[in-house]
């Protein structure tokens, strides 16, 4: 399959041609190809959108959820832009997940922010923003572009400054709310990041949850060795 992409001078964006056109031009099986193309899919030379086709991607994009700040920001340490478009932005009852996270009555009015981020013209990430509107009453008002930077937004007009971040990893598979966002097949995984964002106060004031479409990004996570090493010895 490597071989075919080459020889066809395929360049990242392209579109590749049916697995029954690729079959009949590399003279091999359909299902030669369908496995061959289903493993570049998961090593990230190629992706698939839902009722597009299957394109040749660039290289993943790494991304390090140890970084303090809002995806744009981590991902432009990189020279990596991604396009964003807002999906949603209301106003809600926090429910007992939220309210638990943000250190807030159950019922507290919350502002709920839904953007996606397309990587080379692909859906490449959902974020969910959920912020208490007490903290940023007029938020609705002053976040008008979806491109803005939330955090620089909150930060220049209401003083919330991330100082601490609180992360939690997992691999599931996607909603359908996420995979008809996301452009994914129905049985796709995701990985997803969510956390709460506390400022220098100790204020929690954004939790927030990012789902990846996995193939498109390498995960980078950093580790500090604990001052005292523990010894942990399971008993024969």
């Amino acid at each position: 399959m490597r071989k075919f992409i080459a020889d066809n001078k395929l360049a990242p964006g392209d579109r590749l041609p049916s697995e029954n056109e690729i079959a009949a031009m590399a003279g091999v099986s359909l299902m030669t190809v369908r496995r061959a193309m289903s493993e570049l899919v998961a090593a990230g030379t190629l992706s698939r959108v839902q009722g597009r086709g299957t394109f040749v991607r660039s290289t993943r994009v790494r991304t390090e959820s140890t970084i303090l700040g809002g995806l744009g920001q981590t991902l432009a340490l990189q020279g990596v832009a991604l396009a964003t478009e807002l999906v949603s932005l209301g106003e809600e009852a926090a429910d007992a997940e939220v309210a638990k996270d943000l250190a807030i009555p159950l019922g507290t009015s919350v502002w709920r922010i839904v953007r996606r981020r397309r990587f080379d013209d692909v859906p490449a990430v959902r974020e969910v923003a959920v912020i208490p509107r007490i903290l940023a009453p007029d938020l609705d008002q002053v976040f008008s572009a979806p491109s803005d930077s939330l955090y620089e937004v909150l930060s220049r007009h209401y003083g919330l400054t991330e100082t601490q971040e609180e992360q939690t990893l997992v691999a599931r598979p996607a909603t359908p709310e996420e995979a008809a966002d996301l452009a994914l097949d129905p049985e796709a995984y995701v990985v997803e990041v969510t956390g709460t964002s506390l400022s220098s106060n100790g204020t929690a004031f954004d939790r927030f949850e990012m789902v990846f479409v996995p193939h498109l990004f390498a995960f980078r996570l950093r580790t500090t060795p604990t001052a005292d090493p523990v010894d942990v010895r399971v008993p024969l």
